[in-house]
């Protein structure tokens, strides 16, 4: 072996790692674009669902307040139970929607990284994935397809 082949060699084996290394990369960018996508879409939800609550209990306490003042202090005292804003159904029904946009974001997110993983390790390894990120919902889809279109231009390219 002469030193020509042997640096040849070297670089047909560096443009590939090279290429492959590349297509990790951004693989491994829109995978976090996508996650950042759910955990968005995520946090939106609770607080719009917070947001929403908070208002209603603002506006329950408030017309408590008005009857309380209207009625006066003495009818206050001698039955205050019936002057209690109602809140407990909104409360809980804040709490119960919290939770299940916690668990949607979650699922989504486990799927996102999973699938963003498996693209890696295939860049890595130098085969081409046959899954794709699979994300709901509108923005969300859009973003996953140009990962996917992403994803197979650098395997072609590869």
């Amino acid at each position: 072996m002469n030193i020509e082949t042997v640096v040849n060699d070297v670089k047909g084996r560096l443009e590939v790692v090279g290429t492959r290394a590349q297509g990790a990369a951004e693989a491994s960018i829109e995978t976090l674009k996508l996650a950042n996508d759910v955990l968005l879409n995520g946090v939106q939800g609770v607080v719009k669902t917070q947001t929403e609550a908070g208002k209603a209990l603002f506006e329950a306490g408030k017309a408590s307040f008005e009857k309380a003042k209207t009625a006066g202090l003495v009818a206050v005292v001698q039955n205050p139970i019936e002057y209690l804003p109602e809140g407990k159904d909104t409360i809980v029904g804040a709490f119960d929607e919290t939770v299940k946009i916690a668990t949607k974001t979650g699922e989504e997110l486990v799927k996102v990284v999973k699938t963003g993983y498996e693209t890696v390790a295939a860049k890595v390894a130098g085969k081409t994935t046959a899954k794709r990120a699979k994300a709901a919902g509108g923005k969300r889809k859009t973003t996953a397809k140009k990962a996917a279109a992403a994803t197979e231009q650098t395997t072609a390219a590869a």
